[in-house]
């Protein structure tokens, strides 16, 4: 959902929350409770999306430091879609997932060694903003493809992804062979 697309929402919310309260808001002209509303609105999204900063890694910091390459899963990249709530991405050494939900989660997960290729898509629009679109195309039977949207600086966690695959491919022992 996009921010316009929340604060619409929002706003919608609260004037239907107090139509069925039944308070008549009279006193405050409608351009005032209008300009009150969006200010409500948009604090809501920043306090959301400020709930969300605190779980994003420094994406140079994960780029430079070594993917772990013990038996232990660990977090190698945390991050979630510009301008978005309720969807996080996390890379750990052995997989890729993307929970979804604010109040209710949903979990789509993707082994490493199952993925196959990754491509960044940027619009123009996108890369003004340094964001794009990572596409994943894996031999998971649940999720063949599937793609994260809007992820800042994209071409820095496909080699993220990259690496992190080369790395848990290498310590399972697969090597890499051409389908035909």
């Amino acid at each position: 959902m996009q921010k316009q697309e929340l604060q619409r929402a929002i706003s919608s919310r609260f004037y239907q929350s107090l139509a069925d309260s039944g308070v008549e808001i009279t006193a405050i002209p409608q351009n005032q409770m209008q300009a009150i509303v969006n200010a409500l609105a948009d604090g809501v999204i920043e306090a959301v999306d400020l709930l969300d900063e605190d779980d994003e890694t420094d994406i140079a910091a994960a780029a430079a430091a070594p993917i772990p390459s013990g038996d232990e899963e660990t977090l190698i990249w945390t991050g979630k879609p510009y301008l978005s709530i309720g969807i996080r991405y996390e890379l750990t050494t052995q997989r890729l997932r993307v929970v979804r939900g604010l109040l209710g989660r949903s979990l789509e997960e993707v082994e490493l060694v199952r993925i196959r290729d990754t491509s960044v898509t940027q619009h123009m629009g996108e890369r003004m903003l340094n964001v794009g679109d990572i596409e994943i195309e894996s031999n998971d039977p649940s999720h063949p493809s599937f793609k994260l949207h809007n992820v800042k600086e994209a071409n820095e966690v496909r080699e993220l992804i990259r690496k992190a695959v080369m790395e848990e491919r290498s310590r399972r022992g697969f090597a890499y062979r051409e389908e035909m």
